[in-house]
């Protein structure tokens, strides 16, 4: 009763409106030429992107798998910085490095690095759950350490390479900052179209953004084959608490070198940013100026949707992960997966814009948008845990919330350290959503950039970055802190 009514307020009312609105959608020449163009563009940055992506991923996946050193644990943190960045952040930095010299291997550039490190630390944690007996026994009967890779650890990242992979397309399908920002109208993807539809090119009719959900719409019907895909593939990754010696370490500095070289190149558009346009320069004054609002404004607005929105997120993941959902009901609560982000605030804009204040439909949207990232992480890390030891509390009276807190949060703190952090930066560092349906009271940082580089104040626009930034690597530093060594670490 409970998922029930959980996927009928967040996704289907949301998607009936949606087709509701595109049934009056007036079909044109010049926009089915639009139409087409889009879909277009989606499909092969997506294709393009999920190609180079995945093969990196998994070759970087391996090294992480090799390298055995004190380092891996800082080194995948590292990996994971620009998979949490904002879009609109991402393609700032690439024009800065690039200017506009290849407008769309320059999309195809800010897609890689989003995804390919995302890839690499599955890939990781997949092929690192093979077992080191088996590989030890295969050596002791002569394989050599390239047949070992090859037979052992390859099998074993590809699982997470799939995943990976099918997510690396959905996302790059959707790309909306990228292709917004560097590509301009010649690079326009289904999410730029559904978003300039909205808030530039409404419908001057009684249903005036009838054009908007038709893309909505059609967009989701496209997606919903990758994203059941998605949905159905399971990691399988395990813990290895194996005390035997990686077989591989040998390898450990070969593995280090291509590691950073790695990072380095995905890091390449934040460094260019900092070097070019040093935080030290930054008139605070003058920038409030050019923003009409103090920066304290912008800061308080993201740090409290991030706040708030991870708060009823993380309570929304306990209830549905601890009553262990049936497949089917887990399909049907990760179904807003298949709304895109600005989808997901045009739909939510229909169907409650006039019943909620702006602020309570963005905590709305950016929950809604989190709660599938928490539920599918925190599940994935209770399944790591023996079932023996939750029964245990059970049959001595817990409910399934209090063995969760008895038993398994202390177990998955770390884990559940890191969902938190994830989140709160995801939420953070929101734009295409609340791009949609903001107003001048609800502006967030990601707000205050995308106006400042609309006005072409290219200075203020990396000044304030370079504010987020430092803001989201504290943030994170936090909650992490919080989560290990604090109140949660010590429950």
């Amino acid at each position: 009763m409970y998922v029930g009514g959980y996927v009928i307020v967040v996704a289907l009312i949301p998607l009936f409106f949606l087709i509701y609105y595109s049934f009056h959608v007036s079909f044109s020449r010049v926009f089915v030429q639009v139409l087409l163009a889009s879909v277009k563009q989606s499909v092969v940055q997506a294709t393009v992107s999920t190609a180079i992506s995945l093969s990196m991923g998994l070759v970087f996946g391996t090294l992480l798998i090799i390298y055995s050193g004190r380092m891996k644990s800082t080194l995948i943190s590292l990996l994971l910085v620009t998979y949490v960045l904002p879009g609109i952040i991402m393609s700032l930095g690439i024009i800065s490095l690039f200017g506009f010299s290849s407008r769309f291997w320059e999309i195809i550039y800010g897609n890689v690095i989003y995804n390919a490190p995302m890839i690499a630390v599955l890939a990781f944690s997949t092929g690192y759950s093979t077992s080191i007996r088996e590989v030890y026994s295969a050596r002791t009967l002569g394989a050599s350490d390239a047949q070992i890779v090859k037979r052992f650890y390859l099998p074993n990242t590809l699982r997470g390479g799939l995943l990976g992979g099918i997510f690396t397309f959905i996302l790059s399908f959707e790309g909306f900052s990228l292709p917004l920002i560097i590509g301009g109208p010649s690079f326009s993807t289904m999410e730029v179209m559904i978003y300039e539809f909205k808030d530039v090119f409404p419908t001057f009719a009684r249903f005036p953004f009838s054009t908007a959900s038709f893309l909505g719409l059609l967009q989701i019907l496209i997606l919903v084959a990758p994203l059941y895909a998605y949905l159905s593939i399971r990691s399988n990754a395990q813990r290895n608490d194996s005390t035997l010696p990686p077989p591989l370490r040998r390898y450990n500095n070969v593995a280090l070198v291509g590691i950073v070289a790695f990072i380095v190149f995905i890091m390449l558009p934040l460094f260019e940013m900092f070097f070019r346009y040093p935080i030290w320069d930054l008139n605070a004054l003058e920038l409030a100026k050019r923003l009409q609002l103090p920066i304290s404004t912008l800061l308080t607005n993201t740090i409290l949707f991030a706040f708030v929105s991870t708060f009823f997120a993380f309570l929304i993941s306990i209830f549905l992960t601890t009553y262990r959902l049936s497949v089917r009901n887990q399909f049907f609560v990760l179904l807003p997966l298949i709304f895109s982000p600005v989808t997901l605030a045009l739909s939510y804009y229909l169907v409650y814009g006039e019943y909620l204040i702006t602020a309570a439909l963005i905590t709305l949207i950016f929950t809604v948008i989190v709660v599938p990232l928490n539920l599918r992480m925190m599940g994935q890390a209770i399944e790591t845990i023996s079932p023996s030891e939750t029964y245990s509390s059970r049959l001595l009276g817990d409910s399934a919330i209090a063995a969760f807190f008895k038993v398994q949060l202390p177990r998955i703190r770390w884990e559940i350290s890191t969902v938190l952090s994830l989140m709160f930066i995801t939420v953070m560092g929101e734009f295409s959503s609340i791009v949609t349906v903001y107003t001048p009271s609800t502006e967030t940082i990601t707000i205050g950039i995308y106006k400042l580089l609309l006005l072409r104040d290219f200075k203020d626009t990396y000044f304030l970055t370079e504010i987020f930034l430092i803001v989201i690597f504290m943030s994170s530093f936090i909650i992490n802190q919080f989560g290990k060594s604090g109140a949660l670490g010590q429950t």
